[in-house]
């Protein structure tokens, strides 16, 4: 049977055209490998070598049967290489799935540390709702999620990376619309955008106890924060709107942010992943994530026991 020590000892053979300095090469004694040279030939049922006491040359065949010995032994040693590079973390593709927030400042810092570190891993970013991240983990469908408030279930670990501030989103006509900061309280009677609960109930929960501990059950509006933002029909509606203090960064026209000063409170942002996920490049993404934003988090809070490897 041919094996893989046959063409590795008969390209040092062929290399060197002579068997004592092959057999230095190789690590080992000549008569062994003059019969596994043998061995090979009579397995192909041809001669690779011409013998004689002075010289030792390739036949045609042998030249034929070293390219292809070469090409495979190549093939071989990329082949362990990726494999060992894989295990490590440091190529394929990693698929995350991220809440909306998340674009606007973490998301790209992430992206950048992570392709510093991992330059041959491939990220596929998704944006989904917080409802949609657990069920797309266990599934397979996404590898890691970034959310804003995630929601908890025991089989997932939790990895916080960014904390901060509230900021109430107003539109330019609202007459509080230009203040640097506001009280919560003093939006009492206004209608505010959210979004339907079922889309993320620890995000909407987080929200509106905000309001109730700032004294007022708030009034929801039917319409849909997020969808508003994306149709780019903001400035067209009264707007009243909390939102984590990033997302000021690129606010639509006729939009204004101010900061909430009472009751406080922050946005927390983790990173989640199956607990029981092996993966190295989910682990890297974890460490990217923590090295870029190092300076965002001023205080951690787990949300649930992380599991190994954060």
């Amino acid at each position: 049977m041919l094996e893989l020590r046959h063409l590795r000892y008969f390209v040092a053979v062929a290399e060197e055209l002579n068997f004592s300095r092959a057999a230095q090469r190789l690590h080992m004694a000549q008569p062994p490998l003059s019969a596994a040279v043998r061995q090979l030939e009579q397995e192909l049922g041809t001669e690779l070598l011409l013998r004689t006491t002075r010289e030792v040359k390739l036949t045609e065949a042998g030249t034929t049967f070293l390219q292809g010995a070469r090409r495979t032994l190549a093939e071989l040693d990329r082949a362990r290489s990726e494999t060992q590079r894989a295990a490590a973390g440091e190529i394929g593709q990693l698929r995350v799935g991220f809440s909306w927030s998340a674009r606007f400042e973490i998301l790209p810092a992430i992206g950048r540390s992570f392709r510093l570190s991992h330059p041959d891993v491939s990220l596929l970013t998704e944006e989904m709702w917080n409802a949609r991240m657990l069920s797309a983990l266990r599934s397979g469908a996404i590898d890691v999620a970034l959310s804003l408030c995630p929601e908890i279930a025991s089989e997932y670990s939790y990895l916080p990376v960014r904390r901060e501030p509230v900021v109430a989103l107003l539109a330019h006509s609202h007459p509080l619309s230009g203040l640097e900061t506001i009280e919560l309280r003093a939006l009492a009677e206004e209608e505010f955008l959210l979004f339907p609960r079922d889309l993320a109930p620890r995000l909407y929960d987080f929200m509106t106890g905000l309001c109730r501990r700032a004294g007022f059950e708030p009034i929801v509006r039917g319409e849909s924060f997020h969808s508003g933002w994306e149709l780019q029909i903001l400035a067209d509606v009264d707007v009243v709107a909390l939102a984590p203090a990033s997302v000021a960064r690129d606010l639509p026209e006729g939009i204004a942010a101010a900061t909430v000063t009472d009751p406080l409170g922050e946005f927390e942002t983790a990173i989640v992943w199956r607990t029981e996920d092996p993966s190295p490049t989910s682990r890297a993404f974890r460490a990217a994530a923590q090295a870029a934003c190092a300076d965002m988090l001023s205080e951690v809070t787990l949300l649930a026991r992380p599991g190994p490897g954060t």
